[in-house]
């Protein structure tokens, strides 16, 4: 009985499974009762590569639907393929390594009998095929003449040497931000060579995502950033014009067109700061346009203005804010080329502090030292267009607040300054000045030089060279030197160099001897140091005090900077000669950040007391990457002492069409 029993259990329970069955297939099988076709069961679907899907099912029936989508509710856009004959079908042409949903129905072509639902979902996923390797890109700005154009090409190159090239027919370049994709079509002979380059459309320093398409089919991509390109730009430089009465200003108006034709050009537009319609507007004539440059009078002195550079439909091409120059006060000397230069300067009764200098070429001839024996502010308003000559020092004298010298070219025979009594002054400044010592010639130069003469006491209390280069071709040069072995009590309190360049420094940059014992400080900032040291073995700083009393007091700052020994005679760069311990400045009194000199020269220094090199760091470069000739250095290191920053800066400062004019040279 209890066998009976248990094999009743084992019938019901295969019973059971045998009606859940065919209660899950009841979906499926067909019922008379609701008049339609049997729904197609079974699905499945299986990728075969990177584009290709087969599906299939179980069901009878003359025809089928399939039907796939992105989405499983197939919402949105929905693909039909109809009629299918069969139980699989093959689905084509699909993207890459993308999830895609299907479901088939069985169609009915019989009267009475509706077609049958659909079936359940399934899903399969695109392969993803191996790409093209090695797919690069390089853009460079590409200069015409005929017809003027700039233009920003992209080249591409793909795949690996041996291998057989794919048959790609398209890039497709689209703004990794956001924006419209470019389309470029690959010919037979650039798929076969791997390589193919596109402009049309293509924006400088925007970045891209550069895709390579077989047909439908991408099969490698790279994300590349265009180089910047140039953009038409406009540089403005203002000077006063003393022609009229009362004084103006004018300004020379320069133009880089680049992207813009010069037939473009219309009128130069300027604006006073402040207002809302032009002031002028000047016609750009062809003689302009030739020169690629035109000069606006009438401006207004001490006004700040916005010209702009108009095409012919009134577009503006380029702009640029300047300053005109503040018109010289009743409190100020005005001196025009012709004038003696050197009579207003060492006049004891000058009646004013500043003394202004038309735009012009001064030769100060005199057969003695021209003194300066009140405080002096000697500017101009552009050195490049100011230029004094002079045979004979500047002799400063007497107690003086100020000594300024400002804007100027100056090429001196020997010294600019000298003194040789007594002085006591608060500040000497050479801002913005291009300074040539002792140009063509070999004996002693120096900026400022002290001797005692007939002098008990000689006392400089600040001294700056800033923004400015200073340069010669003398053998024995010192940008400033305190007197000789034999004979200086200059003292001073503290030196600035900063923003400059120094060139051809025979002796060292600053060379002070047999001074008192007193507390000093020295910062050497921002500056380019080339050719130090050329004629003899001083240090790039050499100091000789008398004393040590006030030693503690001594500070030393050298940073961001580079600098180049022209000789071979040691490589020093500090030096404080003396017998006593406290003479020299001691390792934590020295700042040194961002120093570089020349990987192939050792710095040395006088005393391991002081050695610094550690905090130096070489540069692997040329000296000819600091200075291409004597004029061409730049003005400012900018706080980037590496020498081709340095180089990029000044081009920046002195563009005049330069990097057009070198594509340009490169058609022939």
């Amino acid at each position: 009985m209890k066998n009976a029993i248990h094999t009743l259990k084992l019938l019901a329970a295969v019973l059971a499974a045998g009606l859940g069955a065919c209660q899950d297939a009841a979906v499926e099988v067909y019922d008379a009762s609701l008049g339609s076709l049997l729904r197609p069961s079974a699905v499945k679907a299986l990728a075969t590569d990177s584009e290709h899907i087969a599906v299939s099912w179980r069901g009878s029936a003359g025809a089928f639907r399939l039907e796939y989508a992105l989405n499983e509710d197939f919402a949105g856009d929905v693909s039909v393929v109809e009629p299918v004959e069969g139980n699989k079908y093959t689905v084509g042409e699909l993207a890459e390594a993308t999830a895609y949903y299907f479901r088939v129905m069985a169609l009915s072509d019989k009267t009475g009998v509706s077609s049958s639902e659909y079936s359940a979902v399934v899903t399969a996923r695109t392969l993803t095929e191996p790409k093209i390797p090695n797919v690069k890109a390089s853009s460079e700005m590409v200069y015409t003449t005929s017809p003027w154009s700039v233009t920003c090409t992209v080249t591409m190159t793909w795949g690996e040497s041996g291998t057989e090239p794919e048959a790609i027919s398209e890039v497709r370049a689209t703004p990794t931000a956001g924006g419209e994709t470019l389309l470029f079509p690959v010919s037979e002979e650039e798929a076969a060579a791997q390589r193919t380059a596109f402009s049309e459309g293509i924006l400088t320093d925007t970045e891209y995502t550069l895709e390579l398409y077989a047909g439908k089919k991408m099969r490698g991509a790279c994300t590349h950033r265009t180089v910047p390109g140039p953009v038409p730009a406009l540089y403005a430089s203002a000077q006063l014009d003393f022609t009229t009465d009362p004084v103006s200003a004018s300004a020379e108006i320069r133009w880089e067109l680049y992207y813009v034709s010069p037939e473009e050009l219309s009128e130069i537009a300027l604006t006073r700061k402040g207002a809302e319609t032009p002031e002028r507007q000047v016609p750009v004539t062809p003689a302009d346009i030739a020169a690629g440059s035109a000069t606006v009078t009438a401006l207004a002195p001490g006004a700040e203005y916005t010209a702009a550079l108009k095409s012919r439909d009134g577009k503006t091409i380029a702009s640029s804010e300047f300053t005109t120059p503040e018109a010289p006060g009743q409190d100020v000397i005005v001196v025009r080329p012709g004038d003696d230069l050197a009579a207003i300067i060492s006049a004891p009764d000058r009646q004013y502090e500043t003394v202004y200098l038309v735009a012009g070429e001064y030769t100060v001839t005199a057969d003695a030292a021209i003194p300066i024996a009140r405080n002096l502010e000697l500017y101009s308003d552009d050195p490049a267009r100011t230029t004094i000559s002079i045979t004979k020092n500047f002799q400063p004298e007497g107690t003086l607040e100020q000594i300024i010298l400002r804007n100027l070219r100056i090429e001196c025979s020997t010294y600019l300054m000298q003194a040789r009594s007594d002085y006591d002054i608060a500040l000497l400044r050479i801002d913005n000045c291009i300074v040539d010592l002792n140009s063509g010639a070999t004996g002693a130069s120096t900026l400022f030089n002290t001797t005692k003469g007939t002098a008990t006491k000689q006392m400089l209390h600040q001294y700056e060279v800033v923004n400015s280069i200073v340069f010669s071709n003398a053998g024995q040069t010192q940008n400033i030197v305190y007197g000789s072995a034999s004979g200086s009590i200059g003292e001073f309190e503290k030196i600035v160099m900063r923003n400059s360049t120094f060139s051809n420094c025979g002796r060292g940059l600053i060379y002070v001897t047999n001074t008192a014992d007193s507390a000093y400080e020295i910062e050497l900032g921002n500056c380019t140091l080339y050719n130090v040291s050329s004629t003899g073995s001083n240090a790039l700083i050499d100091i000789r005090m008398a004393g040590t009393a006030n030693a503690s007091g001594r500070r030393i700052a050298l940073r961001n900077s580079v600098m180049w020994f022209g000789s071979t005679k040691g490589y020093q760069v500090l030096r404080f000669a003396g017998a006593n311990d406290g003479q020299y400045v001691p390792k934590e009194q020295i700042d040194c950040a961002n120093f570089y000199h020349f990987a192939a020269q050792t710095p040395a220094f006088g005393s391991s007391v002081y050695n610094i090199a550690d905090r130096m760091t070489p540069y692997n470069g040329a000296p000819a990457d600091l200075c291409e000739a004597r004029y061409d250095c730049p003005y400012f290191a900018g706080g980037r002492p590496v020498a081709q920053e340095m180089a990029e800066d000044f081009k920046k400062r002195y563009p005049r069409r330069r990097a057009l004019m070198e594509e340009l040279a490169k058609l022939g």
